[in-house]
């Protein structure tokens, strides 16, 4: 006998939604207002999905729960294994003949004479790792063992790329890096030797002066360095030649009374003449201070003459024991040093116009030459012997007999020049009683450079005078020749 199957229905969200509408419709009580449809379609969207809240917690949960899923699947996943990008079939195929060579005698096993090819790799690699263990590096992420001391610093440079050479801005010791260029007074050479080469303290022009009369001016870039304008001064040749402070003018001085100076705004040549009141016969070496307040003639028996930068008159005359041989100023211009031939050192306050101090030159018989650093920490001081002692100038003051830092002694010729630099890193010293006598002092470690002066370069033979550019960029020799020769400092980036 058939029987008829009965249909089950299930019970969805919306019919169970429509049995209790139609349960809540029979229990509406007759007479009372039926609510409004929209307010029935509220009730509905609330009753199937929930309010606001509801749908958000939902949200919530579903996304919390597939992210729970996904992680302890990840951790359940056994980690990929790395292979290599690329093998070599040769490192597999084929066989390795083992012989009795010295080579094999870590790899050889008994007797063997012939042993596959992965086998010779693998044991060559556990004998390299037996002596040399692997770099961090180089292994895999799970191969690596951190220690306490590993340096983070190192990982991530090894992990990146980029320069890492760092020039530094301090000037190396050892070898200084020198350029040769063209003379810087090329297009006019000197008929005789040059006295005076001066870069101006502003421009990137150059002064060269000397024994044939003439006052040349050049423009300095190094390659063509043209001349500019030059100034022939008729019966009087230029023993010193000096810009002063504010570069408007060039002073000149001679073996006479009188000294001459060139005004470069108005174009003309001034003459100055003998000085009441100063017995001297020969105004041909004198200083500028960089203040620009005072020109200081250096006189016989001691005596320095200053005269005004400006209206160029005589105002004061200070005197030391024996004949001044050169003298240097401190940065400001508020000192002055004075260097003699009895081989003391004078300082000077030129406000009070009085000696504040004196020291004895250690082993000096007769002092040549004198330089302060512009940093006011070094007095180097040159002698006849050729010996240049640099002192720090915080311990002459409190001392007749400083001992010296250093004393330079690859002079073997009297000391006739010495200058420093800018940065006061480079002490320059020239001797003219000799040929290539140049020498070019590292003062941080108080070392010469041993580059320079080439010997196979025959360009310099006697130096006669020597001036760094405002920053060093270029430093110029005089010589007995007339050249002017010109070298680019490398380490120094401009003029």
């Amino acid at each position: 006998m058939l029987r008829r199957k009965r249909n089950t229905v299930v019970n969805s969200p919306t019919t169970q939604v429509k049995e209790s509408l139609k349960d809540k419709k029979a229990n509406v009580p007759l007479g009372s207002k039926r609510k409004s449809k929209k307010a029935e379609e509220e009730r509905l969207k609330k009753l199937v999905l929930g309010g606001d809240g509801d749908v958000l917690q939902t949200l919530e949960e579903v996304s919390k729960k597939v992210e729970d899923e996904s992680h302890s699947k990840k951790k359940r996943l056994p980690p990929k294994k790395k292979v290599p990008v690329w093998n070599d079939d040769d490192d597999v195929r084929g066989s390795v003949q083992i012989t009795k060579e010295r080579r094999y005698d870590l790899i050889r096993r008994g007797g063997e004479s012939k042993i596959k090819t992965d086998q010779y790799t693998s044991r060559l690699k556990t004998e390299f790792e037996k002596v040399s263990a692997a770099p961090n590096w180089a292994k895999l992420p799970s191969e690596k063992v951190q220690s306490s001391d590993d340096d983070s610093d190192v990982d991530d440079l090894l992990q990146k790329t980029g320069n890492y050479l760092v020039t530094s801005s301090s000037l190396p010791k050892g070898l200084i890096d020198l350029k040769q260029c063209t003379d810087a007074n090329k297009e006019q050479p000197s008929e005789s030797k040059l006295k005076s080469v001066e870069f101006h303290p502003t421009a990137q022009v150059i002064l060269t002066a000397g024994m044939n009369y003439t006052l040349s001016l050049f423009q300095v870039d190094g390659k063509l360095n043209p001349k500019i304008q030059s100034v022939f001064l008729d019966g009087f040749p230029i023993h010193s030649a000096h810009f002063s402070s504010d570069g408007l003018e060039v002073i000149m001085g001679s073996r006479f009374k009188n000294f001459q100076y060139y005004d470069m705004m108005a174009g003309k040549i001034v003459n100055v003449p003998k000085i009441k009141g100063l017995e001297e016969k020969m105004m041909k070496k004198f200083r500028v201070s960089p203040d620009g307040r005072f020109i200081v003639f250096l006189g016989k028996n001691g005596g320095m003459h200053l005269l005004s930068a400006k209206s160029k008159e005589w105002i004061h005359t200070l005197s030391m024991n024996g004949e001044v041989k050169d003298i240097a100023f401190s940065k400001d211009g508020q000192r002055m040093y004075s260097h003699g031939v009895e081989g003391d050192v004078y300082i000077w306050d030129l406000d009070r116009r009085d000696c504040i101090h004196r020291f004895y030159d250690e082993g000096c018989t007769k002092g040549t030459s004198i330089a302060l650093s512009p940093n006011g920490q070094y007095l180097a001081c040159g002698s006849y012997s050729g010996v240049v002692n640099i002192y720090d100038t915080q311990t002459i003051l409190s001392s007749r007999s400083p001992t010296p830092v250093k004393a330079i002694m690859n002079l073997t010729t009297p000391c006739t020049h010495a200058l420093f630099n800018c940065s006061s890193e480079i002490l320059a010293i020239s001797s003219f009683y000799a040929e290539k006598a140049v020498k070019l002092v590292h003062v941080p470690s108080m070392t010469v450079f041993s580059n320079f002066p080439e010997r196979k370069v025959d360009s310099l033979r006697i130096p006669t005078c020597m001036d760094f550019s405002l920053n060093s960029g270029y430093f110029s020799i005089g010589t007995h020749r007339g050249s002017a020769l010109l070298y680019r400092v490398q380490h120094y980036g401009n003029y």
